[in-house]
Order: C-alpha cells, then structure tokens, then sequence
C-alpha cells in the first residue's frame, strides 16, 4: 500500500501543490518587508538584516511557486498516463 502511494502521482501533485501554497502564503513578500533593505523612516540608510529577511523571503517565495508549477505538472502527467 505504501509502495503505491509513493508512485502514485496524484498523492505528489498535491503533496507538493499544499507545500507550495504554504509556502507562498507564509513566505510571501508582505509590504513591511523591503527587499533593498531601506528603512522607511531614514532614506539615506539601509538595514542589511531587512536586505537578508527581503532575500530569504523571495527565494522561500519561488520555492513556492516551483512546488505549485510541479504540481500541476503532476497533474497533467497522470492525466496523460491514465488516458493512454
């Protein structure tokens, strides 16, 4: 049972259609994030803790979205297989 859940690819497509929507919902850019690192309050400085957060957030962020691409590609995969 277990050996057919692991090739199954309907059980991928949304395993890693769900990891990728948590993802982009945890880890997308919200507004009070700057991915240059500039602090609103003083514009001639920026925060290289803020430059670090903006660059982890965008790659967690693509991450995301290649696990959401994966899972329809999962998806169109096995639809292609259980129509041959």
């Amino acid at each position: 049972m277990i050996c057919n859940l692991l090739i199954n690819l309907n059980f991928w497509s949304a395993l890693s259609g769900l990891i990728g929507t948590i993802l982009i919902f945890f880890f997308g850019l919200p507004p009070k994030v700057d991915p240059d690192g500039h602090i609103h309050l003083i514009c001639e400085q920026e925060d290289e803790k803020e430059k670090i957060k903006g660059k982890k957030y965008k790659a967690i962020s693509y991450i995301g979205l290649v696990l959401i691409g994966l899972s329809f590609l999962f998806q169109l995969l096995n639809t292609i297989l259980t129509i041959n």
